[in-house]
């Protein structure tokens, strides 16, 4: 019986030592080369491989796939910058249209919580009215521009580490007292951050989310957001003659605007080239740049197992031109 557990101790000895053999990887044997550091816009650029890797990986040096950001993207913001379009109409009813209506405002300790219209009032709102072109005096009907042709420059409301909100009020007080309403719709909404790496979206009609919040629920507002269009309209006194005693506000509340100060887009990736075994070995491999410019082209050789990786990687730099 001794005899036998001895057996059987050496042979589980003798397998761990052959798949520690077994899995036992070198660093790959691997060069890349190319007959020319420059090339046209649009020609294709062959890399000639030597070795044999298991795997093989490019970064290309541009945007998103450059290896310089392998491990992650981060853009500082320099400008914030919001474009809209307008219009107002007066509603009918006795005396001169009401002023002080509309307020275009922003915050940054707005806690969030859309449904409760004292949170509203608990946040600290700046007052940008002033920045518009288009303020209260216009009473056209039709959708034109309500910022100047550059847009509105937001930059300076931003605070480190904190979410920026955008909010349209609309402010009703008693129709027999202050006189007619008016009503706001706003469209083209355009949100925009500049950092490094370009202009980036940060928000539009269809991927902003907008909701309204209102002082006075129980009164039928007809205030509405959609993916086209915010409209700020109150009652229509027709059907709820009441409202038109009642003072209220309704306000139409963007979602939280987080990378307002900067960007993480993550790492850039790499181009798979080749993976698995030398059944699939490559001896080289084709890429055409489409713009000019100078690029610091990576490739990343690699031998791997369950347990362990070792890899090369191999640099050229390439220019592009016209």
């Amino acid at each position: 019986m001794k005899t036998f557990i001895k057996y059987l101790i050496c042979s589980g000895m003798f397998l761990l030592a052959a798949c520690a053999k077994e899995i036992e990887i070198t660093t790959p044997d691997f060069e890349v080369s190319t007959t020319s550091a420059t090339y046209k816009k649009g020609t294709p650029v062959l890399f000639t491989f030597k070795g044999n890797p298991e795997l093989i990986a490019v970064y290309t040096g541009e945007v998103g796939k450059d290896y310089a950001y392998k491990d992650g993207r981060i853009t500082d913001i320099t400008a914030l910058n919001l474009v809209l379009s307008s219009s107002v109409t007066t509603e009918a009813g006795t005396g001169s249209p009401q002023t002080g209506m509309f307020s275009l405002l922003v915050s940054t300790d707005f806690n969030g919580d859309y449904t409760s219209f004292s949170s509203v009032q608990a946040a600290t709102w700046t007052d940008i009215t002033n920045r518009l072109t288009k303020q209260e005096a216009a009473t056209t009907t039709t959708i034109t521009a309500a910022t100047p042709t550059s847009g509105i420059d937001l930059t300076d409301l931003r605070v480190e580490g904190k979410p920026l909100y955008i909010a349209f009020r609309h402010n009703i007080r008693e129709q027999s007292v202050y006189g007619t309403w008016r009503s706001w719709r706003f469209q083209a909404f355009s949100f925009t951050a500049t950092g490094s790496s370009g202009v980036q979206v940060l928000g539009n009609m269809a991927t902003t989310a907008f909701r309204v919040v209102q002082k006075n629920p129980e009164i039928t507002s007809r205030t509405i957001a959609t993916t086209t269009t915010l409209t700020l309209q109150h009652a229509d006194v027709a059907v709820n003659p009441g409202a038109a005693a009642i003072p209220t506000q309704n306000w139409i509340i963007s979602q939280a605007f987080r990378n307002v100060n900067r960007i993480d887009f993550g790492p850039d990736l790499s181009i798979a080239i080749q993976g698995g075994t030398s059944s699939v070995e490559k001896k080289d491999y084709t890429y055409t740049f489409a713009a000019a410019g100078q690029y610091k082209v990576y490739f990343v050789a690699a031998n791997v197992s369950l347990s362990d990786r070792k890899e090369v990687v191999r640099s050229l730099d390439i220019t592009i031109t016209d």
